[in-house]
């Protein structure tokens, strides 16, 4: 087993949102640690100060500032990275493929979301 417990970034405009899925993490793997951002600069932020310790990040593709794609463009690339949005029409999919990221289509399928977190073999390209 890992000695550092897994770490996980979720960045989503909406309160709500970030909410859901940190409980959610912290359900299925409580020994996960969760940072939650609402505001993408804010993330953006941590994510460069931070990373090296973030082993998944999940974010919402439309927000305020910077979008989910930018997030996950500055992100290490070893990390899982997961987008999710109700906006499926703008997200370019050939995009996601070549930052290796899976996408969920907002309302988020928790249990499927949950199989990506915490399953320690990435596949590759989107879902």
């Amino acid at each position: 087993m890992n000695s550092k417990p897994l770490e996980v970034l979720v960045v989503d405009d909406e309160v709500q949102i970030t909410e859901l899925i940190e409980i959610f993490i912290k359900s299925a793997g409580p020994e996960a640690v969760v940072h939650s951002f609402n505001d993408a600069l804010q993330a953006r932020e941590f994510i460069a100060s931070q990373k090296k310790s973030i082993d998944v990040l999940i974010t919402d593709y439309k927000m305020p500032n910077v979008n989910g794609i930018e997030l996950l463009e500055l992100a290490n690339p070893e990390i899982k990275k997961i987008l999710i949005s109700g906006y499926v029409s703008e997200i370019a999919m050939d995009k996601l493929e070549q930052l290796n990221a899976f996408f969920f289509e907002k309302p988020v399928p928790m249990k499927e979301l949950s199989k990506v977190v915490f399953d320690n073999q990435v596949d590759s390209g989107p879902q």
